[in-house]
C-alpha cells in the first residue's frame, strides 16, 4: 500500500491540504468586503463569516489529520483493515526465502552439529504483528539471548489446524525438529468450528463505498475506528472464544493438540508449548482464566512442559503491553518480557514424553 496509491489519492490529498488556503483566501476577502458592508448588512455579514470561520476550521482538521496519517502515523490495526495498516507491512515485514518473517535469510532443514534449534510455530504474536523491527520480537531476542538456532514459522491468523499443517509440510521437506515451542494464544481454536470464519467474514465486510473515505488515510482510519466501537463483531471479537472451550469443539481441540505432540515427537522433537494472555483484557476481571487453568491442566495431563504467561503479565498489570489502542497484539515492551521468560523456560530440562 504506497502512499500515494492512485489518481484519487493524489486528488484527496491536493484538495483536503488545498481548502485550508482556499478558504483563508475567501476569508481574507470576507474581511475587506464586511469593512465595507453597511449596517443594514449586518445580519448577512455575521452569518457569513461564521459559515467561513467554520469552513476553515473544518477543512484545516481534514489537513491537518491527512497529512498526519497519510506521512507520520505508521502502526497496524487488530485486523489489519486500514490503510496506514496496509502501508505498515508494505515497510517492515520482509518474509524470507522460507516463506516466513524474519531477518535470516533461509531456515536450513538440516541441524547444525552441536547447536541447539528452537522452532517456534505460531500465529500473528510470534510472526510480531505490530513490531516494526523484527530483531524486537521475542524469538529473534531468544536468538540472541541465547545463541540458539531460532526458526519462527509464523503467520498470521494461523490457527491450531494451520500450525498441524506446518509441522506436516516441515517433515515433507527434510526438516529436522529439535526443540519446537507451540505458541498458543486462546483463539487458536476458532478453526475448529465455523463460527470464527463467519465472524471474521462479517468483519472484513463492507469496505467504505464513497471515494472520499476511499482515498483519504485519515477518514479511512477514523472509518474503521468508528465501526470498531460499534460493531460487535470487532468490539466483542473473543467473546465466542470462552464457549468453545467447552464440549464437543474442547474435545475435538485436545484431539488435535494430542496429535500435534505425537507428530511432533515421532520425528525427533522435543515439543513444549508457551500460552499468551489475551494482554488487552488483563485485569482483576479477566475474562478467560478459567481457560488458562484448563490449558494449564491439559498440558500437566499430557505430560507437555506448559508455560502460561498469564501471571508473568498480571504481574505487571499497570503497564500497557498492547501494540496501540485498536491493536490488542503484543508491543515490544511485551515482547521483551515474554522473551526472557521463555528463553529461562527453555532452559529447563524437562524429561521426554
Amino acid at each position: 500500500m504506497k502512499t500515494f496509491a492512485d489518481i484519487g489519492d493524489v486528488l484527496v490529498s491536493v484538495l483536503f491540504l488545498g481548502l485550508p488556503v482556499l478558504i483563508g483566501a475567501a476569508g481574507a476577502w470576507f474581511i475587506r468586503w464586511s469593512g465595507r458592508a453597511g449596517r443594514r448588512r449586518r445580519a448577512a455579514t455575521v452569518i457569513l463569516g461564521n459559515a467561513l470561520l467554520s469552513a476553515f476550521l473544518v477543512s484545516l482538521l481534514l489537513a491537518v489529520g491527512e497529512f498526519y496519517f497519510r506521512f507520520c502515523y505508521d502502526t497496524t490495526d487488530a485486523f489489519g483493515l486500514t490503510r496506514v495498516n496496509q502501508r505498515w507491512f508494505d515497510r517492515h515485514w520482509r518474509p524470507n526465502n522460507a516463506g516466513f518473517r524474519d531477518n535470516v535469510s533461509d531456515y536450513p532443514p538440516t541441524r547444525t552439529p552441536g547447536r541447539r534449534r528452537i522452532t517456534f510455530i505460531g500465529d500473528s504474536f510470534t510472526a510480531g504483528h505490530g513490531i516494526p523491527n523484527v530483531e524486537d520480537r521475542f524469538a529473534n531476542q531468544i536468538r540472541h539471548l541465547t545463541q540458539d538456532e531460532v526458526h519462527v514459522m509464523a503467520v498470521n491468523g494461523y490457527d491450531t489446524g494451520d500450525e498441524i499443517f506446518v509441522a506436516e509440510e516441515l517433515v515433507r521437506q527434510g526438516y529436522q525438529f529439535d526443540q519446537v515451542v507451540l505458541v498458543y494464544v486462546l483463539n487458536d481454536i476458532g478453526d475448529v468450528t465455523d463460527e470464527a470464519y463467519i465472524v471474521d467474514a462479517r468483519v472484513r465486510s463492507n469496505p467504505p463505498t464513497n471515494f472520499f473515505i476511499r482515498h483519504s488515510f485519515f477518514l479511512d482510519t477514523y472509518y474503521y475506528w468508528f465501526r470498531g466501537r460499534f460493531d460487535p463483531d470487532v468490539s466483542n471479537y473473543y467473546q465466542f472464544v470462552r464457549k468453545l472451550y467447552n464440549g464437543p469443539t474442547w474435545e475435538a481441540q485436545q484431539k488435535r493438540l494430542l496429535s500435534l505432540r505425537d507428530f511432533i515427537e515421532s520425528h525427533g522433537g522435543r515439543f513444549r508449548v508457551v500460552t499468551f494472555p489475551f494482554l488487552h483484557r488483563l485485569g482483576p476481571g479477566y475474562d478467560y482464566r478459567p481457560v488458562h487453568a484448563q490449558l494449564g491442566q491439559f498440558w500437566r495431563d499430557a505430560g507437555v512442559p506448559h508455560l502460561d504467561l498469564l501471571p508473568l503479565f498480571e504481574a505487571h498489570a499497570s503497564a500497557n503491553w498492547v501494540v496501540n489502542r485498536h491493536d490488542a497484539h503484543p508491543n515490544q515492551a511485551a515482547h521483551a518480557l515474554a522473551a526472557k521468560a521463555i528463553a529461562e523456560f527453555l532452559r529447563q530440562d524437562f524429561p521426554p514424553h
